[in-house]
């Protein structure tokens, strides 16, 4: 097992600022089969509209790396379907299939019916989680069908997406070795990105976090109910809960990655996200990021938000925005690449 590494990795200073409970004919299927370890298992995670889902269209193609799909999504209660991400290893298709958008190719998903099949549906209640959740079913049919993946894919090790609130305490109770990666950008990129979604309706109705602040209600309401200071609010107020349970990890289980580093510098984040998950070095995977095509989007709130709104923003999310280092020019000041989890209190 290559352990991970400890402390901050490498810049001028020293840091890169980086069961299953399966139907009979599947468990008939391989019963001849061996049973696969689940190692290290890496959970990336973060706010909606941070860029997690570039991330992990960067890093689940490892060759080391299976993990749940759009057809997973689909038929979460049919684990053969795994074997269609299998496509992908083919070397004459997989360049074809690469950076294509149809809908029918195998994809890495955040796939929350997946997640609901392993969990009763608890893993996307709308409240925190720990590990009193969890009990011998989940557990069971949790890691049954990360084996699962593992064994139809092919690999050594699973990648899981989901974004909202971080579910560590309740996937530590699992995966007692996992690895989490939590990706994070500023919050008026956020907030614009968001207010723009179809699936955020930008009122109240949309509040799936818990009981709102006090303070935060009477900025929103102080806003006359803006959506995108709502947005805001909606990321501060995850980032707080995110931090809550990244605080209790050991350094070398988490790795924190800022969204403009990882487009500034998407070969030199990857191989140090690579690291961190004790992965080994792949030609293959460095041609895909070198390929991959990358759009810097972190400054377009500073365009396409009016200035009330710019102020508003800034006004109701100053203290977290400085926090997280992020400057008022609407670019992030300096700081490392990645960085290896330690408290931001």
């Amino acid at each position: 097992m290559a352990p991970a590494p400890t402390g901050l990795i490498g810049s001028k200073e020293g840091a890169l600022s980086i069961g299953l409970e399966s139907n009979m004919s599947f468990t008939t299927l391989n019963a001849t089969k061996p049973d696969p370890a689940i190692d290290r298992p890496v959970f990336l995670l973060g706010t909606g509209r941070s860029g997690t889902t570039l991330l992990q269209n960067l890093l689940a193609f490892h060759p080391d790396f299976a993990w749940f799909s759009n057809y997973s999504d689909r038929f979460p209660r049919w684990p053969l379907v795994a074997m269609l991400a299998r496509v992908h290893d083919l070397p004459l298709v997989r360049d074809v299939l690469a950076f294509s958008k149809a809908a029918w190719i195998p994809r890495p998903r955040e796939s929350y019916a997946m997640l609901n099949h392993c969990t009763d549906s608890t893993f996307t209640a709308q409240r925190m989680l720990d590990a009193s959740a969890v009990d011998a079913r989940t557990r069971r049919r949790y890691r049954g069908m990360v084996k699962a993946y593992l064994r139809l894919q092919g690999k050594s090790r699973f990648l899981q997406k989901h974004t909202g609130f971080a579910r560590i305490r309740y996937l530590r109770a699992i995966f007692p070795d996992a690895l989490f990666i939590h990706m994070y950008r500023d919050g008026r990129a956020v907030a614009s990105s968001m207010n723009r979604v179809d699936w955020w309706n930008g009122d109240l109705g949309a509040w799936w976090w818990g009981e709102m602040s006090a303070d935060c209600m009477a900025d929103y309401l102080d806003s006359g109910k803006e959506p995108v200071v709502l947005a805001g609010i909606v990321w501060k107020t995850l980032m707080d809960l995110i931090e809550e349970e990244c605080s209790e990890l050991p350094a070398d289980r988490l790795l924190r990655v800022r969204y403009d580093r990882l487009v500034a510098a998407p070969l030199e984040t990857m191989d140090a996200i690579r690291l961190f998950c004790g992965l080994r070095q792949s030609a293959r995977f460095d041609a895909r990021v070198r390929r991959a095509p990358i759009t810097d989007m972190d400054t377009k709130w500073s365009r396409v938000l009016s200035r009330e709104q710019r102020e508003r923003l800034k006004r109701c999310l100053g203290t977290h925005l400085e926090k997280y280092g992020f400057a008022d020019s609407g670019r992030a000041q300096r700081s490392p690449l990645l960085q290896m989890g330690t408290s931001r209190s």
